[in-house]
């Protein structure tokens, strides 16, 4: 049987690096390692939430047409991205309802005239046929790193200690700022205040010193990432689009990247079968034995209405 290693584990030292960076006692190891887990679910949770709500209000204002083009103009790049996204959005509906009534006109001319198909009109059926396939996709990309945060990186001291420090850094494509402003920013101290983790482990009780850092990562493109990448499909799945067209239209927006290779791999009750499979595709070179390559890897669960599913992928840079 092939034993497989982590390619992120094999690869520390040589082309990665530590997402926490800490030293600890060797019988209070595993309670630290147990407190990152629960610092990096508390502020991914946080963000999603009041994003989420943030993209509500914008969505209303945009309905209500309560800003103009001056107004977006003096809005930051982020804000103006985002809205950009969401009015393509509200015109791709009204095309819907104006190509009903075109459809409706067609139907009454096609009535008043009956000739035969010829071979150009079945290629035009065939290039329709083609273009509904591609808008078969009702999620489109999702705002870049609004949704998806590439990594989350603690800097800390021991347990024990008193007076001790804890540093996050969020490292994301768009930084949203508006989390450091206002009222967000009352809510997520008194939030902090009431976790374990902003507690030191002394004879009594220590408050920390806590710092966060939004970074926007602007190295490499955004859907380079696998984390991206893996909620892009997980997002398509959940709305019930077939498996494999999700694939392949996450390898295609993979291409534009400049990534030499990219490995899909779900696992489960695909389309609520009653056997579980694996079902796998791949593009491009994936040279996991070779240590000084530099190689991505993630893996997502993905919470179906017909169970949970297992995705795995892997990148492979230069």
């Amino acid at each position: 049987m092939g034993q497989k290693t982590n390619p992120l584990c094999l690869r520390l030292g040589t082309t990665h690096s530590h997402h926490s960076v800490w030293f600890e006692e060797p019988k209070k190891y595993s309670t630290s390692i147990q407190e990152d887990r629960k610092i990096r679910d508390f502020f991914k949770n946080y963000i999603q939430k009041k994003i989420k709500e943030f993209l509500k209000k914008e969505l209303q204002k945009i309905a209500k047409k309560k800003y103009s083009k001056k107004d977006l103009q003096e809005k930051e790049k982020d804000l103006q991205k985002l809205q950009q996204y969401y009015l393509k959005q509200l015109k791709k509906k009204k095309q819907k309802n104006n190509l009903k009534q075109l459809k409706q006109k067609k139907q009454k001319n096609k009535k008043k005239k009956k000739q035969k198909n010829n071979l150009k009109q079945l290629k035009q059926k065939k290039q329709k046929n083609k273009k509904k396939k591609k808008d078969y996709f009702k999620i489109d990309l999702p705002p870049l790193g609004f949704e998806g945060i590439i990594r989350i990186q603690i800097e800390k001291q021991g347990v024990r200690a008193k007076k001790t420090f804890v540093r996050v850094r969020i490292y994301s494509g768009l930084v949203p700022k508006f989390l450091l402003k206002g009222e967000t920013l009352k809510d997520l101290k008194e939030n902090i205040e009431k976790q374990e983790f902003f507690y030191s482990i002394y004879p009594t009780r220590y408050p920390r010193r806590l710092r966060l850092e939004l970074v926007k990562y602007a190295k490499e493109p955004l859907y380079s990432h696998p984390n991206l990448i893996a909620e892009f499909i997980a997002l398509q799945i959940k709305h019930r689009v077939p498996f494999r067209q999700t694939m392949k239209k996450a390898i295609d927006i993979t291409k534009s990247t400049g990534i030499k290779g990219i490995k899909i791999q779900l696992a489960g009750r695909i389309d609520g079968k009653d056997i579980a499979r694996k079902e796998s595709r791949r593009n491009g070179k994936l040279p996991l034995q070779i240590i000084s390559t530099r190689m991505d890897y993630y893996s997502h669960r993905i919470q179906a209405v017909y169970g949970v599913l297992g995705l795995k992928i892997w990148i492979f840079r230069n």
